[in-house]
């Protein structure tokens, strides 16, 4: 009996062989993931995110059933790829939120997000699309606590809102997607003369903002828009 009970006990141990070998497959499983990620980030950048996932692989050094186990579709790839820029934009804004000079800190958030529009150009049918998450909250939250403070400092126009922002991005995407072969760097001009027509002027806007609605069903146009170009 005595030697049945230690053969179960040992049968279930795992000594430390065993446990550095699983810890092993984790850092390489964690690694490439890793390089999936960066070849896609450069690749989407390059070619767009109708890319291939073959070209990806291949970019990251793996083969593709490694990619596909660690992204078991090509949407999942993508909003990781996408979540990385929103992350970065997130970061952008509470960066933004921290400097002293609400006018400056405004300026300094629009460029931010303009420049990761521009250095992401091929994510950008998904960047801003009607897709919803805790990212995508806090991103509106602090832009909405940036247009405020600028306001409530007499640096940005009262009539102004949140959904305003969201089309400035817009516009922002259209320029650089129609110039970057001809001026990369055409949309920076295009951001100078948005960024002025949000200081406060005698002159009022004519026309109603977007509301949060309308804002919603024009995400939802552009994301089928989007999806029926890349077929």
């Amino acid at each position: 009996m005595h030697s049945g009970g230690a053969g179960t006990a040992e049968s279930t141990w795992i000594g430390p062989a065993q446990g550095e070998g699983a810890s092993t497959l984790r850092r390489d499983a964690a690694r490439n993931r890793d390089k999936i990620l960066a070849a896609a980030r450069a690749a989407f950048d390059e070619e767009g995110v109708d890319v291939g996932v073959e070209v990806i692989a291949q970019r990251a050094g793996v083969g593709v059933g490694t990619l596909y186990r660690r992204f078991p579709t090509k949407d999942l790839l993508i909003e990781a790829v996408v979540d990385e820029v929103l992350l970065a934009v997130l970061s952008a804004a509470q960066e933004a939120l921290r400097n002293a000079t609400p006018a400056d800190g405004l300026t300094e958030y629009l460029t931010a997000v303009g420049w990761l529009q521009f250095e992401h150009a091929g994510c950008q049918t998904r960047l801003w699309n009607n897709t919803h998450s805790d990212i995508r909250d806090r991103i509106e939250e602090a832009s909405r606590k940036l247009l405020s403070r600028a306001q409530s400092a007499g640096a940005a126009r009262p009539e102004l809102v949140t959904e305003d922002l969201v089309v400035l991005f817009w516009s922002l995407r259209g320029v650089i997607e129609a110039t970057s072969t001809v001026s990369p760097e055409a949309w920076l001009r295009h951001l100078e003369l948005l960024l002025s027509s949000l200081v406060p002027s005698d002159r009022p806007l004519l026309h109603p903002p977007l509301t949060a609605d309308q804002v919603r069903q024009a995400k939802v146009v552009t994301t089928l828009s989007d999806a029926s170009g890349s077929t």
